[in-house]
């Protein structure tokens, strides 16, 4: 009995018929009409708990999900209600969704025909990394009465693991090797100068560059010859990001971090399809991870593991120990991407030297937030005394974060600052501004 559930519309004809008695009291017809509805209405109640439960056991679910969920993206989650009774009847699903999203408001009602099937799917947004569980189905079934419904609760314990955004990681990929070179974002830059490597020969066609004509080969073959160029390849790329508590603030359900694991995530990705080699490190009071920049098949899903597995920490990055690490463990100039965010100028002027440092030996690209919370305070109205105190420091604050980017643009680093939404869009595009000008 713990599966069988009375519904409101059999308490709303329940309380119609306990009116009726009570009228009866002033008009006593009406008892034996309340003995009839009564009557009448346990007939109806055990007929559809028979006929429900015969056709409990030929109602089929099933649940299937992807095999990871994609962070801050839409995730489509398929359900699929076979119905194989002889019975019509009514379904109010509910589906236990991993506690992370916080719904306990989950329910779905539709209607089910004999031998039958109903194919439905919901969407997940997942803002967090780890791994999501999901537990039971529960089936209310009911007849199209309703006066009674019945509980089917199926197993169907499912875990699945929500890595960073590929979503997105692939949605850039088409951006930027389609055909199609009209994309929004993606910026297609013209190649300077000739600082690639030498590919081949071939014959002069309209629109190639005069000063690509190869003389020699002209005057030998009779006709208009030119050198052919190629990008670069197998220049090593890093992605630096600091895990500190600096990278906690949230922004539009996400933390920093998380953002710049996306844009780490899609920007590697594009590094590997341009047959670069791709590497990855973290660091907080350590460095806490350290994939060596290669272009093997397996390179992108180990990144990808490694992503998954970042967290932050409480702890203040360690910009000494990630300098020698790289003198240690990077071999040749390398690109290096460097994913943190300031909080204010003295927290740049204490890892300004280093940066210096490591910006001699190779392209540092220093990737760093614009508050956008914090320019949107400025504009606001104000009207006490505290509120006036509190704009000023903002207006402060705002101030030294424009500097810091001064400061390090007059070091000769390469300087992004940008907003959360816009970061992957602004680091793939700094590459391959780099790339192209042949600065890697």
């Amino acid at each position: 009995m713990r599966n069988v559930f009375l519904t409101n519309r059999f308490f709303y004809a329940l309380g119609g018929i306990v009116f009726i008695f009570a009228m009866g009291f002033a008009y006593s017809w009406l008892v034996p009409v309340g003995f009839g509805l009564l009557l009448a209405l346990t007939i109806v109640v055990i007929h559809n708990g028979v006929i429900l439960n015969k056709s409990l056991s030929s109602i089929k679910a099933q649940r299937e999900l992807p095999k990871h969920f994609s962070m801050f993206d839409e995730n489509e989650v398929f359900i699929t209600i076979d119905n194989e009774s002889s019975h019509n009847i009514d379904i109010r699903l509910i589906d236990e969704i991993p506690v992370q999203f916080q719904k306990r408001d989950f329910q779905i009602r539709f209607p089910l025909p004999a031998n039958d099937e109903y194919k439905f799917t919901y969407d997940l947004k997942p803002l967090e990394r780890g791994a999501y569980k999901f537990e039971k189905l529960h089936l209310f079934i009911t007849s199209h009465a309703r006066m009674i419904e019945l509980r089917k609760s199926l197993d169907l314990e499912q875990i699945v693991k929500v890595y960073p955004s590929f979503i997105q990681m692939q949605m850039y990929d088409l951006m930027v090797f389609s055909a199609d070179k009209t994309h929004p974002g993606i910026k297609k830059i013209r190649r300077i100068g000739h600082g690639y490597e030498f590919s081949d020969i071939r014959q002069y066609v309209p629109g190639d560059d005069p000063r690509t004509v190869n003389w020699k080969a002209t005057s030998r073959s009779g006709q208009l010859m030119v050198n052919n160029y190629q990008d670069e390849k197998s220049q090593q790329i890093y992605a630096i990001i600091n895990t500190s508590r600096v990278m906690r603030m949230p922004f539009e359900g996400l933390s920093l971090m998380d953002y710049a694991i996306n844009a780490t995530l899609s920007t590697l990705n594009i590094v590997l399809r341009n047959q670069d080699h791709a590497g990855l490190i973290s660091f907080s009071k350590d460095v806490e991870s350290f994939i060596p920049a290669r272009s093997r098949n397996q390179q992108l899903q180990l990144i990808m593991d490694s992503l998954y597995d970042q967290w932050e920490s409480q702890s203040e990055g360690n910009y000494p120990e990630l300098y020698r690490t790289i003198q240690q463990k990077v071999k040749g100039r390398s690109l290096l991407l460097l994913f943190t965010n300031f909080m204010n100028l003295n927290a740049l002027e204490r890892a300004l030297p280093h940066l210096k440092r490591l910006n001699r030996r190779h392209l540092l690209v220093v990737i760093f937030f614009e508050n956008t919370e914090l320019e949107a305070f400025k504009n606001e109205e104000v009207s006490t005394t505290l509120d006036i105190a509190s704009k000023t420091m903002a207006e402060k604050l705002s101030h030294e974060l424009v500097q810091a980017t001064y400061e390090l643009r007059n070091a000769g680093i390469q300087t992004i600052r940008t907003k959360p939404e816009d970061l992957s869009t602004n680091t793939i595009n700094k590459y391959l501004e780099l790339k192209s000008r042949g600065m890697i």
